[in-house]
């Protein structure tokens, strides 16, 4: 895909270990969800797929379903597309495309969406045409179900520690924090280690800009294109359905 910025260019290497956490946190709120979704209705997207964590659960739940992942940043598709290659079930199950969601081709009629940790990479925009081509591609009874990840506001997030796994000898530990960077954005600076016992062997810092969204303005983009939003699953999964209002 050309003309596009990657944010985990630098990070991707080290991302499908440190989200693993969410996806067994949320595993099961998420297959829950996945199994409302209407059966021969046309594939399953999943948008912004990253190494293939959610690709994975929703192959492994819905047992029929074609799944096409979308994802734009090549070293999170470099993982993806091995693990999809290595796996016997979903190799001729899942189609890898490398556009972005508003680029990609996807078909007329789809069974559902997923768009896990992904919100925020859109602009008001850009979520206005999401929800126009969702509204018309949703097949009946099928839904999108996203998370809004905290915060939902632009806010000051205090410099932590969100992950720190061990590989063989070395210690892979990341930390995370943000500062507001205008009325709905905050800009989010990452640091990601590589130790080995008290040797230091790289440090990469990223930095990129997040849109913010809460429920009030998801409901409110949503609703004049014809479509609903649902919460779905504890309060501190963040995760909502966005789905066809019925006539």
């Amino acid at each position: 895909m050309t003309g596009y910025d990657d944010p985990y260019d630098r990070s991707g290497q080290f991302i499908d270990l440190m989200i693993a956490g969410w996806w067994e946190h949320h595993a099961a709120t998420v297959a829950d969800a996945l199994r409302e979704l209407p059966t021969d209705a046309g594939p399953v997207v999943d948008a912004g797929a990253g190494g293939g964590l959610g690709t994975r659960l929703i192959a492994r739940t819905l047992a029929a379903a074609q799944v096409l992942a979308i994802e734009p940043s090549l070293p999170l598709r470099s993982v993806l597309l091995s693990r999809v290659f290595e796996d016997p079930d979903l190799r001729p199950r899942v189609t890898v495309d490398g556009d972005d969601l508003l680029s990609a081709r996807l078909p007329d009629r789809i069974g559902g969406l997923v768009a896990a940790n992904l919100i925020g990479h859109f602009s008001p925009h850009e979520r206005d045409r999401l929800w126009e081509d969702l509204a018309t591609r949703l097949a009946p009874g099928a839904f999108a179900l996203l998370n809004l990840p905290a915060p939902v506001e632009p806010e000051h997030v205090e410099r932590t520690r969100m992950s720190e796994l061990r590989v063989g000898e070395r210690s892979y530990v990341g930390w995370a924090g943000a500062v507001p960077a205008g009325t709905e954005q905050i800009a989010w600076h990452m640091t990601y280690e590589v130790n080995e016992g008290d040797r230091l062997i790289s440090r990469d810092e990223v930095h990129y800009d997040w849109w913010t969204v809460n429920e009030q303005t998801l409901r409110a983009e949503a609703t004049p294109h014809g479509l609903s939003v649902v919460p779905h699953g504890p309060t501190e999964a963040g995760l909502f359905k966005v789905l066809r209002e019925e006539k």
